[in-house]
């Protein structure tokens, strides 16, 4: 319904130029001068989501839009448990899918590995530099946080270990990758309850640009703002009354 409607309002709005003569205007998209009012449409679908930010539209639109990536190619192959409110989330800064598997079914360890594997694969494929990398939630020289993390040593250093025969196996893993210019991060985590696997969590957003240490001399320095000093004194004098 959103997209048909859009596409009447690109109607309506190219009835208005046409009457006005469309003077001074461009040609549309095509050679022969003709709008494709699809287009058109797809494009500002493509620009707005107004929908409710807890739902599945909510995190396929923002994966697509922040990460490039589809929110069907994160998903399992088993069948999904969407019955929580909070099974997904998408805003302008992050998106979240939990791919839970359905009551009686199981998930395994490897499978959670595999998954892993092929979301990094997916991330990689659609990186600026074709790369992962550690990024600054991980390391704070800049050298070291844009060199490549290498998938097998993640694997290896997340694999678990056994204390009295008991496996201790957290299955969260991370990395960054360079898209359109900006660092992002994907986190994928295990979904888990009462020592059950239940299936497990992509969620990927903007993450950080700079070292902490950086971060703090760039607040240190908007700190000895005049202006921003003036703010904060009126924001502390607000918050007393």
């Amino acid at each position: 319904m959103k997209r048909f409607a859009l596409i009447l309002m690109c109607l309506a709005g190219l009835a208005v130029c046409t009457g006005c003569g469309n003077k001074g205007g461009k040609k549309a998209d095509g050679k022969d001068g003709k709008v494709d009012i699809e287009k058109v449409a797809d494009k500002l679908m493509k620009e707005a989501f107004e929908g409710d930010k807890y739902s599945k539209e909510a995190a396929e639109f923002y994966f697509k839009k922040n990460e490039g990536i589809k929110l069907s190619d994160l998903a399992p192959d088993y069948k999904l448990n969407e019955t929580s409110k909070y099974t997904y989330y998408g805003d302008e800064r992050d998106a979240l899918a939990n791919f839970k598997i359905q009551d009686g079914d199981t998930y395994t360890k490897d499978q959670h590995e595999a998954n892993v594997r092929r979301i990094y694969a997916l991330t990689k494929k659609v990186a600026d530099n074709g790369i992962n990398v550690y990024g600054f939630e991980e390391k704070s020289n800049k050298d070291e946080a844009m060199a490549e993390k290498d998938l097998e040593q993640m694997m290896k250093d997340n694999a678990g270990s056994k204390i009295f025969g008991i496996e201790i196996y957290i299955g969260s893993y991370g990395w960054s990758f360079l898209r359109n210019g900006d660092l992002h991060r994907c986190e994928i985590s295990l979904l888990e309850k009462d020592d059950v696997k239940l299936g497990y969590s992509v969620k990927m957003y903007k993450g950080l640009q700079k070292s902490f240490d950086e971060t703090l001399e760039d607040a240190e320095k908007a700190l000895e703002d005049p202006e921003v000093q003036k703010q904060l004194e009126k924001a502390l004098k607000d918050a007393s009354k």
